[in-house]
């Protein structure tokens, strides 16, 4: 079979280099070169990863693949398989029709594939502290995550994961599933499960503004938010004395110290630097964190600045049911509307 891989992520390029050792693959399809932004979280060029593995690269221009040279130039490739591998833009369907026996993609969700489709599975598993993440191989119709199931594998988060493990995790039990899938000489003639529509749930996507803490919520919340959006996303923020600070990683740290101080507080600036922030709940260890261009160090008695996570969660699923009307919100999510 003719397989191309549709990738636009670093992540992507661990679970291409697992796949292709038991698989041929034709090329890579990706981004053409461009400035790292917030917008493609993670985003890579694969120029050079595709000339050391004697791979195809295929530069598209636009992530929607909307652009009409994008579309002349996939049009004329000869594809059996294409995967998606890290494209997180629905794929059209006239290219979904061109592959001659389908574009196979892989979606997680703590939810199972069908409770939880939609935007930003992984984060919102760790910001909602739950603690298995599903992930499915599926083929791809012109529907959000909506086509037949191929095949299911799951993994449970430890205290220590945080964003970066969670894709490691998934890179490897989704190169698995694809290798061991794509190896089967039936495969194309295989009959998948379909999904039941009526259980149908989404997750909302989320964006750089949502990342706002908290500190009057639990220590475990705290750090779930903050490892839940750790590098290559843009990372939790927090504001003290007008100066924008991401928060990069915390540790509960439970001590008695003598004082009476506001929640977020900064009660000790160690020599090293790290934060011993006043929690509701006690105190938490900012040990890594950056204060953004043209602020200043914070300091010992300043007071980071709470932003509601309720009304963060409020603004969220509004957007989401304003946009997107008809794909009902996850239920762990709608929970918090309203709170």
């Amino acid at each position: 079979m003719n397989v191309y891989i549709l990738n636009t992520i670093a992540v992507g390029l661990d679970t291409i280099s697992l796949i292709s050792k038991p698989l041929t693959l034709c090329g890579i399809i990706g981004l053409s070169h461009r400035e790292p932004t917030d917008q493609i979280s993670d985003y890579v060029y694969q120029a050079d990863f595709c000339a050391d593995r004697k791979l195809r690269f295929v530069e598209v221009d636009s992530y929607g693949l909307t652009n009409e040279a994008d579309r002349k130039k996939l049009l004329a490739l000869d594809i059996d398989v294409l995967v998606v591998a890290g494209w997180q833009r629905l794929v059209p369907e006239w290219l979904i029709n061109h592959c001659k026996v389908g574009v196979i993609g892989s979606h997680g969700s703590p939810l199972g594939i069908t409770k939880g489709r939609g935007r930003s599975p992984q984060n919102w598993a760790l910001i909602l502290g739950l603690d298995t993440f599903y992930i499915s191989m599926f083929k791809i119709d012109p529907g959000i995550d909506s086509g037949p199931i191929i095949d299911t594998r799951s993994f449970r988060y430890s205290e220590f994961d945080d964003i970066k493990t969670s894709y490691y995790k998934t890179c490897l039990l989704t190169a698995n599933m694809i290798a061991e899938n794509l190896s089967d000489p039936n495969f194309s003639k295989r009959q998948f499960q379909e999904q039941d529509e009526h259980e149908a749930a989404y997750f909302p996507q989320r964006l750089p503004s949502d990342g706002m803490l908290d500190w009057t919520r639990s220590n475990a919340q705290i750090r779930n938010f903050v490892r839940a959006l750790n590098r290559p996303y843009p990372g939790a923020e927090s504001t003290v004395d007008g100066i924008s600070v991401k928060i990069w990683s915390v540790i509960p740290f439970d001590i008695d110290v003598a004082g009476e101080y506001e929640v977020g507080t900064i009660v000790r600036v160690f020599n090293k630097g790290d934060l011993l922030v006043r929690t509701h709940e006690s105190f938490v260890l900012v040990d890594d964190y950056s204060v953004l261009a043209g602020g200043i160090n914070v300091s010992e008695g300043a007071c980071f600045e709470s932003v509601s996570f309720s009304e963060q969660m409020n603004v969220i699923i509004e957007r989401h049911e304003t946009k997107y009307p008809d794909l009902p919100i996850s239920g762990q999510i709608k929970e918090y509307e309203g709170k």
